[in-house]
């Protein structure tokens, strides 16, 4: 593949800016904010600014600690970029204040509709960060984009999900349920995975921290009425959380978004949002007076083409649940990392209770 720093031919408004910016940045602190009377905001949290026939996102991959890749729909080039890491809780913001931000070179990548943004400093592991940047097409037609990702892990392990109660149940009986509990193949860092709901849109992002193979994590996608009972176990100590279905034979981490997995329909899948990656899924639905309402397809079909979920991408080829609120999915056992197959809807079952 062959790389080269593409240097854009025209010059405008929002180029002055951005080189203001970086010159800013070279000689110590800076403070850049670009205001916009409107721009997009995609389900991947990136803040867009543009025109219809602007180029669009398609694709984004944290390569390493320093590097980027961005693909885009047509042939696109950049002068540069900026990095800066985002607080607790902050979304990508094309109107940001970006304190001392890391400047990003740009190298083109194939056939020109990839770009590589490499950076001068690493973008720490643990922390949420945002790139950005404004593109031209061969026409001049301008996307600016405030991009948030992660600091690169290179140790994501395998994850799996072994037991689901997709189920809300009532306000007296939280966190039974919803709950996932998945299972780490291999030793690493959780800090990249999320958990995925196709039906809802959403997605719940694991924290930094350190696994071992065999290893198993509750998430509780509901939070008890007593906050205090609900702990995080980042560290070795197993016994910190106290709720009904906590337990020290794994581990906790508990939601507190407001959102869920699909009670009755949906496709969940486990991520390496790192890569993009889909390293496991599970689709279910629910009959009601005959019927059901699961139309996940085209989703579930991305875990298909990935080799994540053993098909067809269709309701036929997804797993029957009820819905009670005490009777979870359970995926067969796993005896050995070397025995791993495609998880698909004869590797799910219906079970009366918990068997973890």
């Amino acid at each position: 593949m062959k790389r080269q720093i593409y240097k854009g031919p025209g010059f405008d408004f929002k180029d002055l800016l951005l080189h203001l910016a970086l010159a800013a940045a070279i000689v110590g602190g800076v403070l850049f904010c670009v205001c916009h009377s409107s721009c997009q905001l995609t389900s991947q949290g990136i803040q867009a600014l543009g025109a219809e026939e602007s180029p669009k996102i398609l694709g984004v991959s944290v390569l390493s600690a320093k590097t980027v890749k961005i693909d885009f729909s047509k042939k696109v080039s950049a002068e540069s970029g900026l990095v800066s890491e985002l607080g607790q809780g902050q979304k990508a913001s094309l109107d940001m204040i970006m304190d001392k931000p890391i400047k990003a070179q740009v190298l083109e990548c194939g056939d020109g509709k990839s770009l590589l943004y490499v950076f001068e400093k690493e973008a720490e592991l643990g922390k949420r960060w945002q790139l950005f940047s404004e593109i031209k097409d061969d026409k001049g037609n301008t996307l600016t984009f405030a991009l948030p990702f992660d600091g690169f892990n290179p140790r994501v392990p395998l994850c799996l999900m072994i037991e689901v109660q997709a189920n809300n149940g009532s306000s007296s009986t939280p966190p039974e349920s919803p709950y996932v509990i998945i299972q780490a193949l291999e030793d690493g860092n959780l800090f990249g995975v999320d958990l995925y709901s196709a039906q809802n849109k959403c997605a719940f992002s694991l924290p930094n921290v350190e696994v071992k193979a065999g290893e198993k994590i509750a998430l509780h996608l509901k939070t008890a009425s007593d906050k205090s009972l609900c702990v995080d176990e980042l560290e070795n100590d197993l016994a910190l959380a106290k709720t009904r279905r906590s337990s020290e034979n794994w581990r906790d981490l508990f939601f507190d978004t407001g959102k869920c997995i699909g009670g009755t329909n949906d496709a969940i899948f486990l991520r390496n949002r790192n890569s993009g990656k889909i390293m496991d899924a599970l689709s279910y639905y629910t009959i009601k007076s005959g019927k059901t309402s699961w139309n996940l397809s085209q989703e579930l079909q991305k875990a298909v083409d990935q080799n994540a979920w053993n098909g067809p991408a269709s309701v036929q080829g997804s797993v029957e649940k009820t819905s009670s609120a005490t009777k979870p999915l359970v995926r067969k056992k796993i005896q050995s990392p070397q025995e791993i197959i495609i998880s698909g809807k004869n590797d799910w079952k219906l079970s009366e209770a918990s068997v973890y």
